[in-house]
């Protein structure tokens, strides 16, 4: 089975092959005009899950953000049948295969003299084109859970990260906590809730000097070092402007916020149905730490929908 963000410490079984089919919708704090965000498209995710044993399964999934693949599996460790935990590993490797780049602030010169031309140079000299080497990112997490009673279950999920290109001043290894809870309200019917604690989040914007440099009151930006030293020195600019500009008018660069998710579980058979509103889109587990995309402070949300289906290739047993 799987929570909102993680997978849960069950496996599917032996023989048994899983279909996931999970979507994530668009802002809907929009209302009605923008029909709650599905106008603005989903994040789909499709995933297979096969149980070699009952204790391990592996799987492949496909996410439409950053046309990423993911390679998985997940081994039991041990039961709460004999232990007072249940311990899962779960492991990923994600390939995220759309065309990336990433601009840098290295060069901004007057090579030739003419404005456009210069311009190109600099963009061209500034943009790095990111290789299938940098695109790819691993996860391992321990998944711990503990039933306390038949109708409630928690589970923690310490997360690591590791994406071998990332943006500048953000690290490339990276740790998290998934808390999540499930709750049974009838045989057929669950509440569950998910949030992914981290220190650390990416940022809104491509590149981090350019976002540390805007200003939340006017369309000033911060002087560069270059500029301050110039301008002191030539008396051009004042040690007042630099302190209002660079202090005063300063807006902190804007990081991604805690994921967090709540939703209804329900089970029809053969299928599940997960249903739920959420503040992040995202899908693929190796990013799952890089932050949610709206600020539940602000009741910024997303809709989204899990679906799941279970088949067996499992050999029936002869009935005496």
């Amino acid at each position: 089975s799987s929570l909102i963000f993680m997978p849960s410490t069950e496996n599917i079984g032996a023989k048994n092959l899983v279909f996931r089919f999970n979507h994530r919708f668009g802002y809907a704090k929009s209302g009605f005009e923008n029909f709650y965000g599905l106008d603005d498209g989903a994040n789909t995710h499709l995933a297979l899950d096969y149980g070699i044993t009952d204790d391990l399964m592996v799987g492949i999934a496909r996410t439409s953000a950053d046309k990423t693949w993911e390679l998985r599996t997940k081994y039991k460790i041990i039961s709460q049948d004999s232990f007072p935990l249940t311990i899962s590993f779960f492991g990923a490797i994600g390939q995220e295969t759309s065309d990336q780049s990433y601009k840098y602030n290295y060069f901004n010169r007057n090579w030739t003299g003419n404005s456009v031309l210069d311009t190109k140079l600099n963009g061209d000299l500034n943009t790095y084109t990111l290789s299938d080497q940098d695109k790819r990112s691993y996860l391992s997490s321990l998944l711990i859970s503990r039933k306390w009673t038949d109708s409630f279950t928690v589970q923690a999920s310490p997360m690591y990260v590791h994406r071998n290109f990332t943006q500048e001043k953000i690290g490339n290894a990276r740790v998290g906590l998934d808390i999540s809870g499930r709750f049974k309200i009838t045989n057929r019917l669950d509440f569950s809730f998910s949030t992914i604690l981290t220190p650390k989040r990416d940022y809104f914007g491509e590149n981090y000097t350019t976002e540390s440099q805007k200003t939340s009151q006017t369309s000033i930006t911060q002087l560069s070092s270059d500029q301050i030293n110039l301008g002191l020195t030539n008396g051009s600019i004042s040690l007042t402007e630099v302190i209002l500009k660079n202090i005063i008018l300063d807006e902190p660069v804007k990081h991604k916020f805690i994921p967090i998710g709540i939703g209804i579980d329900l089970e029809t058979g053969g299928h599940v149905f997960q249903f739920f509103v959420a503040n992040t889109r995202s899908l693929a587990h190796t990013q799952l730490l890089r932050g949610a995309d709206f600020d539940t402070t602000k009741k910024e949300f997303c809709l989204g929908f899990n679906i799941m289906r279970q088949f067996s290739f499992a050999e029936e047993k002869e009935k005496w």
